[in-house]
């Protein structure tokens, strides 16, 4: 067993998939077929469930998976301790957040700008769980969340937060009122966010309280298909207070009379893990950026 194959089954576990996994890899697949069958043979039994061209890690592939991510992920934080020790390069910074959006690729622009050596490895995923699960198995540094990570060991700072706001078309019977009752929201047809799945579950658990379930009649995945389909007038929405006093959208935002709900963007690191002077950097510049005083952030 050495490094290289461990490397090459952490690959095929992650995508389940031999042909991506070569081409991830960029060596031939036979190759690599040969490799995971040795490793298997060294371990002594079979890691994958193989039905035709259909690969599937096993229950002892599931077990050894987390032992080879902590030990790799150990052996990563040992050469980046060795390289911070001897000044010979600044390191990565690796993330996992939702959004992708114009201010936060500025931020992270304008970050590298100051520290040009380093190198960023970004995922982007809706699903929360999916952040704490890369946080839990130290495959990122830092994520962004907008529910407060509750786990032990995980450390979650406040960022930033923003009261929530009922949006509806220039069309909608309700548009031209400058605050609305929850109550009054029954029967009307909501349009929801997976991105911001805790803020809609803590927003409709408001409207149960009042007696009525939210009436979603769709689910996006963009901010921007949500934008689109208010704006027509398919739906209303909960949504976030935006950073200028007159935001270019095309709906109108009314306030919420009973309405106490404020949602927070925060950011989660674990608080055992290494981290390079890259990945500090990071964390001080961020934190000091999205607080600082008047310059709320949109990420």
């Amino acid at each position: 067993m050495d490094l290289l194959q461990l490397k090459y089954f952490q690959t095929v576990a992650k995508l389940e998939h031999m042909t991506k996994a070569a081409q991830a890899l960029q060596i031939a697949q036979p190759a690599l077929s040969v490799t995971i069958a040795r490793l298997e043979e060294d371990i002594g039994v079979p890691l994958f469930n193989r039905t035709g061209r259909n690969i599937v890690l096993n229950e002892y592939g599931q077990v050894f998976l987390q032992r080879v991510t902590r030990s790799l992920n150990e052996l990563e934080a040992g050469r980046q301790e060795i390289a911070d020790l001897s000044g010979s390069e600044l390191g990565y910074v690796s993330v996992a957040s939702t959004f992708m959006s114009k201010r936060f690729c500025g931020l992270l622009a304008s970050f590298a700008q100051l520290y040009p050596k380093v190198n960023f490895h970004l995922t982007q995923t809706t699903d929360e769980n999916a952040k704490l699960r890369l946080l839990e198995n130290e495959e990122v540094d830092f994520t962004f969340v907008i529910k407060k990570l509750e786990q032990p060991g995980i450390v979650c700072v406040p960022l930033v937060g923003k009261d929530i706001f009922l949006a509806v078309s220039p069309f909608h019977r309700l548009a031209d009122r400058c605050t609305v009752s929850l109550q009054e929201l029954s029967g009307e047809p909501f349009v929801t966010i997976k991105a911001d799945h805790s803020i809609q579950e803590a927003c409709h658990a408001l409207c149960r309280k009042k007696g009525f379930n939210p009436n979603v009649v769709c689910t996006c995945d963009t901010s921007q298909g949500l934008i689109n389909l208010v704006a027509a007038g398919f739906g209303i929405a909960f949504f976030p207070s935006p950073n200028r006093k007159k935001p270019n959208i095309p709906f109108v935002l009314i306030k919420v009379e009973d309405f106490d709900y404020k949602s927070f963007l925060y950011l989660a690191w674990r608080e055992k893990r290494y981290f390079s002077k890259a990945a500090i950097h990071f964390r001080e510049y961020i934190i000091q950026h999205i607080t600082a005083k008047n310059k709320p952030a949109k990420l």
